[in-house]
């Protein structure tokens, strides 16, 4: 009793009493109390058991089992944690590839409908300049290869499909590329032959003809070869047609050729034709008025505008306006090798050509009044005048070849160039 009473007198120094809690005791001795945790569990141990401390082991045990324990349970969150980690990253890498092979199709359709579509313009704009080239070509494209695409086209007129117009053409083109398909279909309207050109030469007067004069109405090409079978006829007249000399006539009549003769075969020589003969030169293409003396004016495809002959650059090309004074001529003219549309018009309708000594003009010659053909006109000529001046178209060895080419040249270049042709809608 007095060694107790002795051992609560006097405390060990090792010996505390925590807050509220009445009993003294030794104080717990825990080797990682300053490390960590351990000395705050140690704390909430019943006080018989912070009593057993003082022989210190069980105390440490203890601690380690309970560090022990909080490291694997910190194991185990960890664990949890990287495999949650480890899905949401698969997650997300699956939704990438998902997203990068939408964005690679995505990329893939657009550019084979990009493809498609160019490759279907682009043997569009081939089928607009053959056009241009040879206004009968028909035959279209197949098998066209086009940077990564494929295509091809067709072009229709009157004659496969009725239901356009005369001078109509469409042209339907389309393009393949991968799973795309696209199309074009382009609508043009081309150069027809002037309406007031009725044969070689077309008059408002009596036509004489001397010398060795040749006049063929059948067609040709711009070289003079012959076109079988759809030529027209070599003279039209609202008088007579007087043939003197050696002169010859020839044309096509119902798809027949007829060889130049003399005397003509009447199936291809049109007098006292009671059609409305055109008044002005606008009026041969029906064209409003003015539109062939700006075309001129504008110098599109080299043509010229004067009123003085001598003012013209040879050979000429284009539409050539030649606009003389009141009862003026220009006389003695060689061509060299000209083409286009050649006007010799004023306002009184009197303007005078003369003396057509040399060279070849390959289009349409439309003049007040014509003298003496001695070149080589391939295309037509018409003579506006109901009263001229000379005695004679021709009376030397000039040729007037009729040439639907020819005369599709000079309408193309009236209309402005570019083939003549004129692009009225284009829709893909």
């Amino acid at each position: 009793m007095a060694i107790g009473m002795a051992f609560a007198a006097v405390p060990s120094p090792n010996v505390h009493a925590f807050p509220g809690e009445s009993s003294v005791y030794p104080a717990v001795h825990f080797p990682h109390a300053q490390k960590g945790r351990c000395t705050d569990l140690a704390r909430k141990l019943p006080v018989a058991e912070r009593w057993r401390g003082v022989f210190g082991w069980r105390q440490r045990r203890f601690c380690r089992r309970i560090c022990a324990s909080k490291g694997e349970d910190m194991g185990k969150y960890s664990l949890i944690l990287v495999s949650g980690f480890a899905l949401i990253f698969a997650w997300m890498r699956t939704g990438l590839d998902e997203v990068d092979d939408l964005f690679f199709r995505g990329f893939v359709s657009h550019y084979e409908r990009e493809t498609a579509r160019l490759t279907a313009n682009s043997v569009a704009s081939m089928s607009l300049a053959r056009l241009r080239e040879q206004r009968t070509w028909r035959a279209g494209y197949s098998g066209v290869s086009i940077g990564g695409g494929a295509g091809g086209g067709v072009v229709d007129d009157r004659a496969t499909d009725t239901g356009l117009s005369v001078n109509w053409i469409r042209v339907t083109a389309w393009g393949r590329s991968g799973d795309a398909v696209d199309s074009t279909v382009v609508m043009v309207v081309v150069p027809t032959l002037p309406t007031g050109v009725r044969g070689g030469i077309t008059a408002n007067a009596i036509v004489t003809e001397l010398g060795n004069l040749l006049v063929d109405g059948r067609d040709h090409d711009l070289d003079g070869n012959l076109v079988p079978g759809q030529g027209t006829l070599g003279v039209s007249t609202t008088e007579t047609l007087d043939q003197m000399g050696a002169s010859v006539v020839g044309g096509t009549s119902g798809g027949i050729d007829y060889a130049p003769a003399n005397p003509a075969d009447p199936c291809v020589v049109e007098e006292h034709a009671t059609y409305v003969f055109p008044s002005t030169p606008d009026e041969v293409f029906g064209y409003a008025e003015g539109t062939l003396k700006a075309m001129a004016q504008s110098g599109a495809d080299g043509g010229q505008h004067v009123t003085n002959p001598a003012d013209l650059t040879f050979p000429l090309s284009g539409v050539t306006y030649v606009e003389l004074g009141n009862t003026s001529a220009w006389q003695a003219i060689d061509f060299g090798v000209s083409t286009g549309v050649l006007i010799v018009h004023n306002a009184w309708g009197n303007a005078k050509v003369k003396d057509l000594n040399g060279g070849t003009f390959k289009g349409l010659i439309i003049a007040d009044d014509i003298e003496k053909i001695h070149c080589t006109v391939i295309g037509g000529v018409i003579a506006m005048t109901p009263m001229p001046s000379g005695n004679c178209i021709g009376n030397g060895t000039g040729d007037v070849l009729y040439s639907r080419e020819a005369l599709l040249d000079g309408a193309s270049v009236s209309a402005g160039g570019n083939g003549g042709m004129t692009v009225i809608s284009w829709q893909e």
